[in-house]
């Protein structure tokens, strides 16, 4: 397990490219472009696991390599964790093939080669599995035992079922993860650029920028955000705002960032029916004054501030969390011992049991596969009140995520494509509201993965609630021409 010598005269590939041999290499194209190798890269890691060529322990390595590679923050991505079924492999062998014929070896086609290989294909759910999932979707922790009593199902039932779902719809088992509790602010970027402005150059800035968590923007939309990770907020966001104010003189004609103050998801699966989505019957009527029950509307992590006595061991564990809610402390210990943290399974355990005592986790299911194919993103810059009028509205769609921050709100939701332009006139209706002062979308953007915290973090010292980052080092502008 090494990094490849094929391009001699570029020491950047070299550090950023894997070398694992699969049975497929001769349908690999060749490149000296780092990002272009990155997707070619990644679909041979795939293929590795697939033809059992590459042990799970080696694909791991070489996903580090990957990380390594600029392109990581603009397209995070993990072949690892992608179900190895026969469609997939032979989807990415079919594009690999196309990119060959057709000699198509620029960034954005390889990118879409590796992507539209795993479209999920929609599957018709069972009506068991169907009965696990709403369950799930109200306690995703919940043990397999308690699930098959409240379902009257045998546990082995309940078991198959949790494979199905994961392996055949994508329904993943998430949390959301309170960093201001170990010092880092979340912050979001939202910006539309200057005529005059290359999309390139500022694009590689962001990636550079070591703080960077997410990039998003597409050629459909002028509108785009970039997420970012900010250690000691007391010292160094100070020169982080200061940064972004003057980089937006220069490079935006519309910036807006928020500041994190809470987050949440929530999926609504009593609107699924017969295969089939309705229409969520507070379109006829959003934002209404009324509050609903309390216990139909979406659970809110707030942002708690610095705790003490939660450390690097504790974010990590936590950061793993955030992938798998639902994995045991056993399996949470050997993933972590890829990234060089020897944390054993009785310990994972007990900073689990911390960090649910301090309410510092907030688990949801993310469900992908049941025909919820149109995505969109809205940032709403809006009052207090607002926000929680929104959120008592957006509870009743299908599949929503929503950031809180003092600006406002920023929401993704995921709907079924007959009924787009329904929710997505709720939102638009929104700008005309006394109170509501923007409503920015961008279409076909779905929340999606981003760069690890334990990526971010690994070069940060942490020792008594402060991270080793001084605020000159936050500040953005060292990675943009002025």
């Amino acid at each position: 397990m090494g990094l490849s010598k094929a391009s001699q005269d570029a020491s950047r590939r070299k550090r950023t490219s894997v070398d694992i041999e699969t049975p497929y290499d001769d349908l690999f194209p060749e490149s000296a472009e780092p990002s272009v190798q990155f997707y070619l890269d990644a679909m041979r890691i795939y293929l590795g696991l697939c033809s059992g060529a590459v042990p799970m322990e080696d694909a791991l390595k070489a996903v580090e390599i990957l990380k390594r590679n600029p392109e990581f923050v603009a397209y995070p991505t993990n072949p690892t964790i992608i179900p190895i079924n026969e469609t997939f492999k032979n989807k990415v062998l079919e594009n690999l093939k196309t990119l060959s014929k057709f000699n198509l070896l620029t960034r954005d086609s390889v990118r879409s080669a590796y992507t539209f290989a795993f479209l999920i294909e929609e599957t018709p759910i069972t009506q068991t599995d169907f009965d696990v999932l709403k369950v799930l979707a109200i306690s995703p922790t919940i043990s397999l035992v308690k699930a098959s009593e409240a379902l009257h199902m045998a546990p082995r039932t309940v078991a198959r079922a949790l494979e199905r779902l994961r392996d055949r719809h994508f329904v993943r088992y998430s949390a959301i993860l309170d960093y201001t509790a170990f010092n880092i602010q979340s912050a979001m970027l939202f910006f539309t650029l200057r005529e005059d402005i290359d999309w390139s150059e500022v694009e590689q800035g962001f990636l550079e920028y070591r703080f960077t968590k997410s990039v998003l923007k597409t050629t459909m939309t002028d509108l785009g955000y970039a997420s970012f990770m900010i250690p000691n907020r007391e010292r160094n966001l100070t020169t982080f705002h200061e940064s972004i104010r003057a980089i937006s003189k220069t490079y935006f004609d519309y910036s807006s960032l928020h500041y994190q103050t809470g987050s949440g998801a929530r999926s609504n699966l009593s609107l699924f029916k017969k295969g089939t989505w309705n229409l969520a019957g507070v379109v006829e009527s959003p934002f209404e004054e009324t509050v609903q029950d309390i216990d139909k509307l979406p659970v809110v992590l707030l942002c708690k501030g610095l705790q003490p006595g939660f450390g690097q061991t504790e974010l990590v564990v936590g950061s793993e969390m955030q992938l798998n809610i639902r994995a045991p402390p056993s399996k949470i210990s050997r993933s972590l011992s890829t990234y060089g943290w020897d944390i054993d399974a009785r310990k994972v355990s007990q900073v689990i049991q911390k960090l649910n005592s301090h309410n510092l986790l907030l688990p949801y299911v993310a469900v992908y596969g049941l025909g919820l194919s149109s995505n969109f993103c809205f940032e709403i810059v809006c009052s207090d009140a607002w926000k929680d009028r929104i959120l008592s509205t957006i509870v009743t769609f299908p599949w929503t995520m929503y950031y809180l921050s003092a600006r406002g709100i920023i929401v993704w939701t995921s709907v079924p494509a007959n009924h787009q332009v329904e929710y997505y006139q709720v939102f638009r209706a929104l700008q005309q509201m006394s109170g509501v002062d923007v409503v920015q979308p961008i279409m076909t953007i779905s929340q999606r993965g981003s760069r690890s915290t334990i990526d971010l973090t690994k070069n940060w010292e942490y020792n008594d609630g402060v991270w080793s980052i001084k605020p000159d080092e936050v500040d953005l502008r060292h990675c943009l021409p002025p």
